[in-house]
């Protein structure tokens, strides 16, 4: 998956196959990675503490401030400030369902 930041200055690209969160500055094509290790998991942290485990969508909250992942692995949407590379889980169990709730 790909998203624009609102102001055009970053495109983010999620790797599902490395398991990150990819930045990419389109003025100079610099590539950093914003968050997870590359091992496949499923831990909330900072960075490169972060795991993933296939994530495949990614869009950009309306201010720019922050990603929404969705795992196709842990089935979990995550958060992800863009600011920090902190990631949280927003919502899903990790577990396989279709049930409504929170978190």
């Amino acid at each position: 998956g790909l998203a624009l930041s609102p102001d055009g200055s970053a495109l983010f690209v999620v790797e599902s196959e490395n398991h990150k969160i990819r930045r990419v500055e389109v003025a100079t094509g610099a590539v950093t990675t914003l968050a997870g290790s590359g091992a496949s998991g499923s831990a909330d942290g900072v960075g490169g503490a972060a795991e993933f485990c296939w994530p495949y969508g990614v869009t950009v909250s309306p201010d720019g401030s922050a990603l929404y992942v969705a795992e196709w692995g842990n089935s979990k949407i995550r958060r992800v400030e863009v600011a920090t590379g902190a990631v949280a889980t927003l919502a899903g169990s990790g577990e396989n369902g279709d049930a409504d709730g929170v978190g």
